[in-house]
């Protein structure tokens, strides 16, 4: 097997495999992975055949400390892995191992950290690399709990809780809507003041970030948002809106005005998975069941559309050592339960 380190000219041929991939997602695209290149040193990598064919591809980056240099799964993205073509199996997955690593090793690297690739994005089974991380002794670094609610009818899972039903039913009765090609930027306000608010922390991406990578994968990023209506006080000759049925039917009525209240980002990851990158509500928007209305919209919209899973993302925070027990509850309200981000180390 040939190892050839990633460069820009491969750009092309990397992103064919990775369509085709039995694991693959978007996120392995280049032009996703390389917006964010400043911050990175690649040392993505492309596994050949001997008659040149191309095997499998490692996003990864590099990175020295104390240690000594050490090799990631991509740092910039959720998970990662080796990306499999359709017929990989697993002596060719512990093959990939063991070249990666007498690689590394000759590139003096001193540690490898593998994220591991979560079993709901994969088209088919590709849990190979489990078993070649064991038969190299590799050490569980990290560990994030995230939520995912199936969308193909199994029958075993739990159904949605009923104060979650009874928020989105709320929600329709303040004649709150869904626009399902929302502006980010009358997202972004919402999400980044409660994240500030509650947590204390920024958004992981910009709006400019988010503005660049949605024109690039206009198909695959979708900005989901809920609107509102309310009175405005003071405004003489309006006194009701009874048998007004949702938003629309308000437009052009004086003494009312439309609010944004709620909205998410969701990533069509591939053909299996879709995954809310963002969720976040007013206030207001969370009184009135805001959120609880547009979980409920996506989980049948992408049920109908075909798709396997809907990953609503970890609830986790201190790298793992923290677990938002009021946030997973939330999640879990929709039907969803626990899937595992995890991450090893394996020595060189």
């Amino acid at each position: 097997m040939q190892i050839i380190r990633y460069s820009a000219e491969r750009r092309t041929e990397w992103d064919n495999f990775v369509e085709g991939s039995k694991n693959g997602t978007f996120l392995f695209l280049r032009g996703y992975m390389d917006y964010h290149s400043d911050r990175f040193a690649d040392h993505s990598l492309m596994f050949y055949s001997e008659k040149g064919m191309l095997l499998s591809v490692l996003p990864a980056n590099e990175k020295g400390d104390e240690r000594g240099l050490c090799l990631y799964s991509h740092q910039g993205l959720t998970y990662g892995g080796f990306v499999l073509g359709e017929t990989t199996g697993s002596a060719f997955v512990m093959e990939l191992f063991d070249c990666t690593i007498s690689y590394l090793r000759e590139l003096g690297f001193k540690l490898w950290y593998y994220k591991q690739m979560p079993s709901v994005y994969h088209r088919c089974p590709a849990e190979e690399d489990e078993y070649a991380l064991w038969r190299h002794n590799a050490i569980m670094d990290s560990c994030l709990i995230s939520t995912a609610i199936p969308l193909n009818g199994a029958k075993l899972f739990p159904e949605v809780e009923r104060r979650r039903l009874r928020g989105a039913r709320r929600a329709k009765e303040a004649g709150l809507r869904i626009v399902e090609d929302g502006d980010l930027a009358e997202f972004w306000p919402i999400m980044e003041d409660n994240l500030m608010s509650r947590y204390s922390v920024v958004p992981v991406h910009t709006l400019d970030e988010m503005r660049l990578l949605q024109s690039r994968f206009p198909d695959k990023i979708k900005c989901f948002m809920v609107e509102g209506v309310e009175e405005v006080e003071g405004v003489d000759g309006v006194e009701s809106v009874e048998g007004v049925d949702g938003v629309e039917e308000v437009d052009g009525v004086d003494g009312f005005e439309k609010r944004w209240l709620a909205g998410c980002i969701v990533y069509i990851a591939n053909d299996a998975c879709v995954h809310i990158q963002y969720g976040h509500a007013t206030p207001e928007g969370k009184k009135a069941g805001a959120l609880d209305l547009l979980y409920l919209h996506l989980i049948d919209k992408y049920k109908d559309d075909g798709y396997c899973y809907l990953d609503f993302g970890n609830s986790n925070e201190q790298g793992g050592w923290y677990l938002n027990e009021n946030l997973i509850a939330q999640k879990e309200g929709f039907g969803g339960r626990g899937i595992a981000y995890k991450r090893y180390e394996l020595s060189i």
